[in-house]
């Protein structure tokens, strides 16, 4: 059955590649979706007049709103809100994920491969797509050395995978809808956030084996559904390389 539903949501993503996914109502009608959510807590497309400039950018860019594929794929974009290091909202008005349509796939099989363990588990949506300009944004406004900048954000003049949408910041909502623990929040910027040393904090006790547990299965589901992971960040996750994204996508500025 799981081989079945990742064929499925595969051809449904090259109809939809030919098709040019060129609407939010053609998405929705050509793709397999899985509605795991009360209907009053469904997010429904927006007409284009009331959406923000960024959503109106993506739309145009040919992008996918991951609601309209998996209704259970939780998304709290912590650059909309003051919750993050800059300690205000850089995507004015922004509440969906938007990805191109073949890295929207892949995200629905890693919640369907996390769900099918843990029913009451899925993913949720910290980042996605992140234009270029507010890449330089976090750049000149974050107050850190730039050798150490540059273990958390790419530098505008590299670009980075969230630029082209190529790239998601994840983490996994469990039991009740709380966040798992994962031995610290999206977007701690130190040692711990990093997966190469993961054994060494867990045996000098920096890490519990609950979130290191929480980690591998993190890993664990998004390795099976096509994602890459990286070494200084748990959450973030990559869904091709920068020289096949420069070729396959659209750079977001």
């Amino acid at each position: 059955m799981l081989k079945g539903f990742f064929i499925i949501l595969y051809v449904n993503c090259i109809f939809l590649v030919f098709g040019r996914c060129s609407s939010p109502s053609d998405n929705k009608k050509n793709y397999t979706t899985r509605s795991t959510t009360p209907p009053l807590q469904k997010k429904a497309f927006v007409k284009a007049h009331d959406t923000s400039d960024l959503e109106r950018l993506f739309i145009q860019k040919q992008l996918i709103n991951i609601s309209s594929l998996d209704s259970g794929i939780r998304v709290v974009l912590h650059y909309s809100t003051s919750h993050n290091f800059l300690n205000k909202p850089l995507y004015n008005g922004l509440s969906d994920c938007y990805l191109p349509c073949d890295v929207a796939i892949k995200l629905c099989n890693a919640d369907y491969f996390l769900n099918t363990q843990f029913p009451n588990y899925h993913i949720i949506v910290f980042d996605a797509v992140r234009p270029l300009h507010i890449q330089k944004q976090m750049w000149d406004e974050l107050q850190m050395p730039a050798k150490e900048k540059i273990n958390y954000l790419a530098h505008p003049n590299d670009i980075s995978l969230h630029n082209y949408g190529a790239a998601v910041d994840v983490g996994i909502i469990g039991n009740n809808d709380k966040l798992l623990d994962m031995g610290t929040p999206f977007d701690f910027f130190g040692e711990l956030s990093k997966p190469t040393n993961e054994k060494e904090f867990l045996l000098n006790g920096q890490l519990s084996q609950e979130a290191l547990n929480n980690r591998l299965l993190l890993r664990y589901v998004m390795q099976k559904a096509g994602f890459t992971p990286i070494t200084s960040e748990w959450w973030h996750f990559n869904s091709t390389s920068k020289q096949t994204a420069a070729v396959k996508y659209q750079l977001i500025n």
